[in-house]
């Protein structure tokens, strides 16, 4: 019998072609073997088929007894984002971003882990059938685009500032905007919006939503019924549509074209056509730039100067306008009178409660346990409500002597007119127009309110 080998050229498997050389030439397992390792095949042969070969043989055919190893390619490095959301799983440790809403917002801290990048694997190796090592091959590495306000740092990718988290997977782009960007008005296709950076809208805010934000807000639009908190920084916006509902507040400059039936708090307040009917709280100015700048009606509490061209109306609109004290003084002495006032009454109640209690014992009288427990805390709260009178009586001592204290050129300017209906309260001291007055200047000399004319 002649035993031919065939290994094809990648020579990962081997083939035998039987011959015969008579009729009842037969072929043994061990001719077989023995033709194989003299070919150099060494790996892989498969001797359960070789005997199958033996007991029923063809010829003149590839049969094959032998395959090598193929090598395995290591697993490609990838990008594996935390869960930013609280999953009802609890398994749940990574989230894909292609299952989030366009305009779902990931907002992220500084320091905060972003994403894992994980290396590629090792290949594993194969064999063939020579018994020649077959290397596998290393997986590819991830590409990693990063962007602005990110880091990678041992495998992770952190946030380098507060953000919103912008990810391209296409491209593998990773940035951290520190603007928010709303293009259209903020409604239900939107939500609430609570960003640690800038804000930007170009619509409207509808009524009811609330926007907050660390730094800037800038709205295009109309502020209608909603709360605009911006916590360190300024906001500008066109105009607002209060209805006595929500508040537009930041910590800088709030900077209006106009405002109506709104509450308003800021360091100053900078408008230029209209303020109706709000009330306004800010620590120091309110001026009119390059409008109509009218003020008419509503509540103006200013710690340093109100400056418009007009001031109330012909109409005798009331309006009250109180310049000179901060207003967070206003409000904490404001809170301090009131809480006084309960104090000193709940105190008064008590007090029944222990001399009676007091008179009982001098008489002897047998008390019950539960009486006794009823009499013990009225004078514990007793003693307790004595405690915190004094230290609000001390503090409000602190406020009216800082209040009177306070130099400020406490002043309101009408560049125009101001007129009948308007009430004035200047450091404590308060003055009625009873006429229009045209180009005034109030403030205060030698404790009076005194008008003066205004000088552009």
């Amino acid at each position: 019998m002649i035993v031919k080998v065939k290994v094809p050229e990648n020579k990962m498997s081997a083939s035998i072609i039987l011959e015969k050389a008579s009729d009842d030439d037969k072929v043994t397992p061990k001719e077989i073997v023995d033709a194989l390792n003299e070919a150099g095949v060494k790996y892989g042969i498969d001797y359960n088929v070789i005997n199958r070969i033996c007991q029923n043989p063809e010829f003149s055919v590839p049969l094959q007894v032998a395959v090598g190893k193929e090598p395995k390619n290591g697993e490609d490095g990838r990008i594996e984002f935390v869960n930013f959301e609280k999953e009802k799983e609890s398994d749940k440790k990574n989230i894909d971003f292609r299952e989030f809403p366009t305009h779902k917002r990931i907002i992220v801290r500084k320091g905060q882990k972003i994403a894992t990048v994980y290396e590629p694997t090792e290949g594993e190796d194969g064999i063939n059938v020579f018994g020649e090592k077959i290397p596998g091959k290393v997986g590819n590495k991830v590409e990693i685009k990063l962007g602005n306000n990110v880091e990678l740092k041992d495998n992770s990718i952190y946030s380098k500032v507060d953000g919103i988290l912008i990810v391209n997977l296409n491209e593998n782009f990773i940035d951290i905007g520190e603007v928010l960007e709303i293009k259209g008005d903020v409604d239900y296709s939107i939500g609430n919006i609570d960003f640690p950076g800038e804000v930007v809208i170009t619509g409207d805010v509808k009524p009811g939503f609330v926007v907050r934000s660390k730094k800037d807000i800038k709205v295009e639009g109309i502020i209608e019924a909603a709360t605009v908190i911006s916590l360190e920084g300024n906001i500008i916006v066109s105009g607002i549509k209060g209805r006595d509902k929500g508040i537009v507040k930041c910590s800088k400059d709030l900077i209006v074209r106009f405002a109506e039936n709104a509450n308003l708090e800021a360091k100053n307040l900078i408008f230029k056509d209209l303020l109706n009917n709000c009330n306004v709280k800010v620590s120091e100015s309110i001026i009119a730039e390059n409008g109509r700048g009218v003020i008419v009606g509503g509540e103006y509490i200013a710690g340093v100067k109100i400056e418009a061209e007009e001031i109330g109306s012909e109409m005798g609109i009331p309006t009250h306008l109180e310049v000179g004290i901060p207003p967070h003084l206003l409000e904490e002495r404001k809170l301090l009178h009131t809480q006084i006032m309960l104090d000193k009454q709940n105190a008064e109640k008590l007090m029944k409660i222990v001399k009676q209690y007091k008179l009982l014992k001098e008489k002897k009288v047998d008390i019950p346990n539960d009486k006794k427990q009823l009499f013990v805390k009225a004078t514990t709260t007793l003693l307790n409500i004595k405690e915190q009178l004094e230290k609000n009586k001390k503090r409000l001592d602190e406020i009216e002597e800082m209040i009177n204290k306070i130099k400020v050129d406490a002043k309101v300017v009408a560049r125009k007119v101001i007129y009948p209906g308007v009430e004035i309260m200047l450091q404590g001291l308060k003055y009625y127009i009873n006429k229009p007055l045209t180009k005034a200047v109030l403030r205060i000399e030698n404790d009076n309110i005194i008008v003066g004319g205004y000088k552009e």
